[in-house]
């Protein structure tokens, strides 16, 4: 291994020795380590990615499944639309100001469609910290991404002991 040193905020610094503390990580060192290897494998510049970005991947394993790309679009039209159709505009204009740091959790995503979920919470942690604002609880996150699943907005999706989002709009 090789040493790297960093200047970050210090309100940033107490942020990540505070998700130490609550042993979501073993050290600053280990999340600083895991954020960039998240980052990397999302945009496709990691070791295990050969140059693909993770959404690329995602999209390769159900096409590989399905055996054509045109049998995945109907299935996730399928699964956003009973959701959203019979409550229509209403719902969506009235849950997407309902839920909690929605804004700031559909931002994370910048242009991808597949997040991991602990590369998100960060992501919100960055952002909130950098508007000034206290950062959410983990628990606060978790009930802001349910919400927004029953909203039609994410989905869930379990892989081995990691969870990703898709963003559904």
């Amino acid at each position: 291994m090789k040493t790297l040193e960093i200047k970050i905020p210090e309100g940033l610094l107490d942020y990540l020795q505070r998700l130490v503390d609550e042993d979501n990580f073993e050290s600053v060192e280990a999340f600083i380590s895991h954020a960039s290897y998240w980052l990397a494998e999302l945009y496709g510049f990691g070791e295990k990615t050969e140059g693909k970005s993770l959404s690329d991947l995602i999209a390769e394993q159900i096409i590989s499944k399905t055996g054509k790309v045109e049998k995945v679009a109907p299935k996730a039209e399928a699964q956003v639309a009973p959701k959203a159709k019979p409550q229509a505009a209403p719902k969506a204009k009235v849950i997407d100001h309902d839920i909690p740091n929605h804004d700031i959790i559909l931002e994370s995503f910048g242009s991808a469609k597949f997040m991991y979920e602990d590369a998100i919470f960060a992501s919100c942690q960055f952002a909130t910290l950098k508007q000034g604002n206290p950062p959410l609880s983990k628990e606060e996150f978790i009930k802001n991404l349910e919400k927004m699943e029953e909203a039609g907005i994410l989905t869930q999706i379990k892989q081995a002991e990691k969870t990703m989002w898709k963003k559904l709009e």
